[in-house]
């Protein structure tokens, strides 16, 4: 205790994140074992746990905004950060400071000590402490990996959000659409409430049967809410939405006809919340416009203006990286695109390339610093092009100044994809500061 509480914060913080080398402890064992001995701040709020395989982060900015304009003050808790820890807790859209960051850790880290435990499970412990002694009136959660054994489920949500589900972690999860969706499933609690975006057959059966089980009321994405992207360009994405409180176009800053979808999802599950509230649907509906509008999301599908162009999306899996391709040609019509991409050891790449690959004229692989990253080597080999068509360059930053060169003497375009490592490193290297507030 004494030591911990001598150290820099950059010091603490990265003790803390040693804690990731013991791996996960899928189980919610060891969250209740920490958070019982803090009194459980986790009971001391409303929540919201938003689960799926992609559009976790982007609804969970979406969600928050819209409850932050119907007047309540928001917890946000999202994994992983780009640049800082303090990114994944944030308050009103304004990430934690230093001093209460020290504080908690000071307080924290004897628990820590006390039995075996992992990162996730102590950032999330942190983060469930802060919401609590800061009163926040709600929570919006993302849920870590999975869900029935993820920290963060732990909370009983006012409403649960499910996403989409696709083949990413299936190592972890099961080797089918349906085994995925029983453990994404498993935040649906007892007599609680579902919004559910998944379209795909067989996860979207298996959801609503785990949701038949457990008495839960669901909402649907294309029954209670139908939304249609009606034009995606470089200020964000205009759509049409139809709930029960709102029925118009509006218009998010994020780019893409996935954001479009992200975006109505929330508002369903703002609809959900509000209305158990005994808000009245003209005051839902004005928070839905206000908030959408206002949402933001670094490194989510985010375009600096420039020669060239430059694109920055966190794509770590086939449904995100086609996702984002269409989101690239949409945005760079036909002009050429550099791909300067770099993924984890546990992606398929190979799979994952494939899908960059028709919006790619050129692919620039590279690798982030640390133990998790893909060697350059192994991307290149599973490159849908060869010589000249892929290049393999080791740093970052240097693949980074030759794409932006490339694409600037073609009048193309650069996409940089993959990692949350990668899009935190190119944001330092291309002098981008990550806000600290939203």
């Amino acid at each position: 205790m004494t030591v911990i509480a001598s150290l820099p914060l950059a010091r603490r913080l990265e003790l803390l994140y040693r804690f990731e080398r013991s791996g996960m402890r899928p189980g919610l064992e060891g969250i209740e074992r920490l958070l019982a001995a803090a009194g459980r701040p986790d009971r001391a709020f409303p929540s919201a746990l938003i689960a799926g395989t992609n559009g976790k982060g982007s609804t969970a900015a979406h969600l928050s905004s819209i409850l932050r304009a119907a007047g309540l003050r928001v917890g946000l808790y999202t994994s992983p950060h780009l640049v800082r820890f303090h990114e994944r807790i944030r308050i009103n859209g304004a990430e934690i400071d230093d001093p209460a960051l020290e504080s908690l850790l000071a307080r924290w880290w004897p628990r820590f000590e006390e039995a075996p435990t992992s990162f996730f499970e102590a950032a999330t412990a942190l983060c469930f402490d802060h919401f609590a002694s800061s009163r926040v009136d709600f929570g919006v959660v993302e849920v870590g990996i999975g869900g029935r054994l993820d920290a963060t489920n732990i909370l009983t949500p006012r409403v649960a959000v499910i996403t989409t589900i696709a083949s990413d972690h299936a190592e972890i999860l099961g080797g089918t659409l349906g085994r995925i969706a029983a453990e994404k499933a498993g935040i649906v609690k007892e007599g609680g409430t579902l919004v559910l975006g998944v379209r795909r057959q067989e996860p979207r059966a298996e959801i609503l049967r785990i949701a038949a089980t457990k008495r839960a009321r669901v909402l649907r994405l294309g029954a209670d809410a139908r939304y249609a992207a009606r034009t995606v360009d470089a200020s964000g994405t205009t759509f049409h939405l139809a709930t029960a409180s709102y029925r118009g176009t509006l218009r998010t800053p994020l780019i893409g006809v996935h954001q479009a979808r992200n975006a109505a999802l929330a508002a369903l599950a703002a609809e959900a919340i509000l209305s158990a509230e005994g808000r009245h649907a003209r005051e839902i509906g004005a928070a839905i416009v206000a908030g959408v509008e206002a949402t933001r999301w670094p490194g989510r599908a985010e375009l600096l203006p420039g020669d060239p162009p430059i694109l920055l999306d966190v794509a770590h899996n086939v449904e995100g990286a086609q996702a984002i391709a269409a989101t690239a040609s949409a945005l760079f019509d036909k002009r050429p695109v550099a791909v300067v991409a770099a993924f984890s050891r546990d992606k398929d790449h190979g799979s994952i390339l494939r899908a960059l690959g028709p919006c790619a004229t050129r692919f620039i692989l590279t690798e982030f610093a640390g133990e998790r990253a893909t060697p350059v080597a192994d991307l290149v080999s599973h490159a849908p092009t060869r010589e000249p068509g892929a290049l393999a360059v080791r740093e970052p930053a240097e693949a980074l100044a030759l794409g932006r060169a490339w694409a600037s003497a073609c009048g193309g375009a650069l996409l940089v994809t993959g990692s949350f490592f990668l899009i935190g490193e190119a944001l330092t290297h291309l002098h981008r500061e990550m806000p600290r507030a939203l």
